[in-house]
């Protein structure tokens, strides 16, 4: 799956340095699938690199684990979220601007890159593999970092202050439970988007009253 070469709004990537995020992003995904497929266990870091056509030293170039590669994708979307938010209107109101950045990525140009699909296949995954837990916690942790510093910036908050650090934390825990709502949903449901538009929006409304 190819990556974008630009980004609205995002100076253009230079040729070799979109090769390599794209032997990246190949490497991460075919750690994916063969852990989807065999369970994590059974994967071993010279099957990954032979799927995608390079050296194990490659693949240890790019990651210091197999479970670091299968959660870099979600390091892609905490990315495309807080880069979403820098690119918003600067006279849009915050909550908007917050509830808006992270539903597209629910959406048909949310995937950066990634296969239809997979953000239900990698829930899967890590919940049914707890080795996988540390980095995924790490990676929504540096996710939510970004987040932190694109919210400082829009508002002109010192990069130590308080109110964006618990807007990003509620902002990530919303989006969370709008997954998990829906999911667990038997009914017919609606589209995920709307959901983690609505839970974003329950959230930020009242906590950014001072911002907006």
């Amino acid at each position: 799956m190819a990556l974008a070469p630009t980004t609205p709004g995002r100076s253009p990537l230079r040729r070799r340095d979109l090769q390599k995020e794209q032997t990246r992003l190949d490497l991460a995904l075919a750690a994916f699938e063969l852990a989807k497929a065999d369970g994590l266990a059974s994967v071993r870091v010279p099957q990954i690199a032979e799927a995608v056509g390079v050296s194990p030293r490659t693949f240890n170039n790019y990651f210091p684990s197999k479970e670091a590669a299968i959660v870099f994708p979600t390091s892609l979307r905490a990315a495309r979220m807080a880069n979403d938010l820098a690119d918003r209107p600067a006279s849009e109101p915050l909550a908007s601007a917050l509830i808006e950045s992270v539903a597209c990525l629910y959406g048909p140009e949310g995937q950066d890159g990634l296969p239809d699909g997979w953000l239900d296949g990698f829930r899967a995954l890590v919940a049914a593999e707890p080795a996988l837990h540390g980095e995924y916690l790490k990676a929504m942790a540096a996710g939510e970092r970004d987040l932190a510093d694109a919210i400082a910036s829009r508002i002109g908050a010192a990069a130590d202050d308080l109110e964006p650090f618990v807007l990003a934390a509620v902002v990530v825990a919303a989006e969370r439970a709008a997954v998990l709502h829906w999911f667990r949903q038997t009914t017919r449901r609606s589209p995920l988007a709307d959901v983690v538009r609505a839970a974003i929006d329950m959230a930020v409304r009242g906590l950014t009253a001072t911002s907006c």
